[in-house]
């Protein structure tokens, strides 16, 4: 038996931060599904997601154009197929009030860009660690 992959949704308007991240993501025990706008990301969630699944983690920027974070959190939260899935709000500022407000709305937790290299590496190792965690109550499946 083996550990069904985890899926982790990237959602962030900057392609440089995809770009960074994602690499740092992937592995052989997880996948990464990057979307530049929360209209895509809603998109292939309402649409899409039975090919590949619900995702174990959703890293969301904050400031994004058309749908924000806030917005696309609420969008994920208010429906009953993805209420479930754990959200972290990723953005290049976050002020006590506005962390308080989005975790209220059910974010899972709100954490600043890293300014370097290597705390990206380490933001990374922190959402792969999650991902595992939240990954369908582990799930098995037969190899």
């Amino acid at each position: 038996m083996a550990l069904l992959q985890a899926l982790i949704f990237l959602i962030d308007d900057d392609e440089d931060d995809l770009e960074m991240l994602a690499p740092l993501l992937e592995s052989t025990c997880i996948k990464v599904r990057t979307f530049n706008s929360g209209e895509k990301a809603v998109f292939y969630m309402q649409l899409l997601a039975d090919i590949e699944g619900q995702p174990s983690l959703i890293i969301l920027d904050y400031n994004m154009p058309r749908i924000n974070g806030e917005q696309l959190l609420l969008l994920i939260k208010n429906n009953s197929n993805t209420s479930h899935i754990p959200v972290v709000i990723y953005s290049t500022s976050m002020s006590l009030v506005l962390r308080k407000a989005l975790i209220d709305l059910g974010a899972y937790d709100c954490l600043v860009k890293p300014s370097t290299y290597s705390e990206t590496v380490r933001h990374a190792e922190l959402f792969k660690s999650m991902a595992c965690s939240f990954n369908s109550s582990n799930h098995l499946i037969a190899k």
